[in-house]
């Protein structure tokens, strides 16, 4: 409804106030992180919005990248997550961080944020793991896979022929490699490794 928010900075911070011009100024709840990244008081400033409607209140999102808002979004599709529980997440991580986590399973690191549970992470991790773009996840990931990643498709094409399902056997992977590097050169090697993390 309302893509973005265009004016000068009144007040800064997780609570800012952005006047966008014929006397109306705005207000925009930030994530800790994107509220650090906002400029001085005073000065030009874009955000991109959500805009959360309720039936007794209206709450405009800002996010000072794009990537930061479609991470947003796609948290609060699921159950149990909130805008605000998403922006709780969002202060402590950025997005490319949080998407590899779904990605490669990694619940004790989604737990690490506020508001997320147990039950929340492996929910996330369940509904979303296949829906986070690859390139964000490898951009927070160092070991996340990439398109050119033709030892990843070959241990996974074994994986897949022992019956596992492709996304548990990418996190397998992906957590073997990140304790032993060296593993990606040897097929038959990293896939052992990897049934012994599963």
């Amino acid at each position: 409804m309302i893509a973005f928010v265009e004016g000068t900075l009144v007040e800064s911070g997780p609570a800012a106030v952005v006047a966008v011009g014929g006397g109306l100024g705005l207000d925009v709840q930030l994530s800790a992180l994107g509220a650090s990244h906002l400029p001085p008081v005073g000065e030009s400033v874009r955000l991109w919005t959500h805009l959360a409607v309720r039936e007794d209140a209206w709450s405009l999102y800002g996010f000072v990248t794009v990537e930061e808002r479609e991470m947003f979004r796609l948290l609060i599709t699921v159950s149990g997550v909130g805008p605000k529980v998403a922006l709780g997440m969002l202060s402590k991580a950025a997005p490319e961080a949080i998407a590899a986590h779904l990605r490669t399973g990694d619940e004790k690191a989604l737990t690490a944020l506020p508001g997320i549970g147990k039950k929340s992470a492996a929910r996330l991790v369940v509904e979303l793991g296949q829906r986070v773009p690859e390139a964000a996840a490898a951009a927070g990931d160092p070991a996340a896979p990439t398109g050119g990643d033709t030892a990843l498709g070959e241990a996974l094409a074994v994986l897949a022929a022992m019956g596992l399902p492709p996304a548990r056997g990418e996190m397998a992977l992906l957590k073997a490699r990140r304790e032993s590097p060296d593993l990606a050169e040897d097929t038959e090697a990293w896939v052992r490794a990897a049934l012994r993390v599963i």
